[in-house]
């Protein structure tokens, strides 16, 4: 109870010295005042379910926003009377936008069955489409091994080719999750 008074004591004495500390704690928390932050264009994007709409806009340094960081609705995910802690864990908290997946799929990828949505998506921003936490494939090596891959004669030859050009990232009508 002392640390969270003394942290409230540090955040109030300026914006910038609070914002540090959050952001030392706490993913997330702008570093700068608003007033220099970059201006985030209005180009909308689909995200990984084929959805369109306002879940995702691009910066111009080609960073992704998602769309309730980028207009700082922190509250739409993150409960403020509890330190940042999720309103609702995920992937409910995802669906409250998102088309629930496990309803779309006979068979779901494991982090998706799982409801870890953030395993492969960032929440808030992302250098890489759809928010995904890596580019291409290295998002698929995180968890699969490269050689075991590779090594599954299904995969020889598949020169240029990324994962998703056969499996949905998220889920399929049989056991491999194929496109």
């Amino acid at each position: 109870m002392l640390l969270v008074f003394g942290m409230f004591l540090l955040c109030s004495c300026s914006p910038r010295a609070g914002r540090s500390l959050l952001n030392f704690f706490f993913d997330g928390v702008p570093e700068s005042d608003s007033t220099s932050l970059v201006a985030v264009q209005g180009i909308v994007q689909a995200d990984s379910t084929g959805q369109t709409g306002e879940e995702l806009v691009q910066e111009e340094q080609s960073v992704w926003i998602h769309y309730p960081y980028a207009e700082r609705e922190c509250a739409a995910c993150h409960d403020e009377q509890s330190l940042g802690s999720m309103t609702e864990p995920e992937p409910g908290l995802c669906y409250i936008c998102h088309v629930d997946l496990s309803e779309d799929y006979a068979y779901l990828h494991g982090p998706v069955a799982g409801g870890y949505c953030s395993s492969c998506h960032n929440p808030h921003s992302s250098e890489n489409e759809k928010l995904l936490r890596f580019p291409g494939d290295q998002l698929c090596f995180y968890c699969h091994a490269e050689s075991d891959v590779y090594s599954n004669e299904m995969h020889e030859d598949l020169d240029g080719m990324v994962c998703t050009d056969c499996h949905n990232p998220h889920g399929g009508e049989d056991k491999y999750i194929f496109q």
